[in-house]
């Protein structure tokens, strides 16, 4: 695992991509995750994505405010990160109770999706849960041009339902949208998913 940062290659994303303003603006769910998702504090969270290393400091804060408004004062959630599209991570089976991973999957082939989502399946704990949210395809392809100017080179953008197949395909037994607030930047829609390693009860 990673604890380093990459910018990325290709257009103004990959410069806006160096700077912390970016996690505010760019990743506005990281620091509301932990009012949406039930961590506690013996729990760990893994974050994916070149961004990770960056993303799961703030993420760390965040869950460490919430558990102290909660009174949890012994401890406070692990944050982990990983840089990349993983492959076979070196992380035991069931390690993780949340797995996040933000803004990635324009940046993977279909194949990679599948092993991404595979890994987080493998490393997640009984009733688990992945959140994963990224720029949403548009019906207009004219809207579709101006997101591949931004994001640089050809992002492969995915629906709700294509990223629902992979999550079902990868052994994700509840898949459903994630209620995130809306992202301040880029001005545009995403396709937010929860998926639950069990089926919800």
């Amino acid at each position: 695992m990673s604890r380093s940062s990459a910018a990325g290659r290709h257009g103004p994303a990959a410069r806006w991509r160096r700077g912390a303003p970016r996690l505010a603006l760019e990743e506005t769910p990281v620091p509301r995750l932990p009012e949406l998702l039930p961590i506690r504090d013996d729990d760990r969270v893994l974050v994916i994505g070149d961004g990770a290393a960056a993303i799961a400091p703030l993420l760390g804060g965040a869950i460490a405010v919430a558990l102290a408004g909660t009174g949890t004062l012994d401890g406070a959630a692990g944050v982990d990160a990983v840089r990349g599209a993983p492959g076979q991570m070196p992380v035991r089976d069931g390690s993780f109770s949340v797995v996040v991973i933000p803004h990635q999957l324009r940046r993977w082939s279909d194949e990679q999706l599948g092993r991404a989502l595979h890994e987080a399946w493998r490393v997640l704990a009984h009733e688990g849960i992945a959140v994963l949210w990224e720029v949403a395809p548009s019906r207009s392809a004219a809207v579709n041009r101006a997101w591949a100017a931004w994001l640089g080179g050809e992002p492969r953008l995915r629906t709700f339902a294509e990223i629902g197949r992979a999550a079902h395909a990868a052994g994700f037994a509840w898949i459903q949208t994630a209620p995130l607030p809306p992202f301040l930047w880029p001005p545009g829609p995403r396709v937010c998913v929860l998926a639950r390693k069990e089926h919800y009860e």
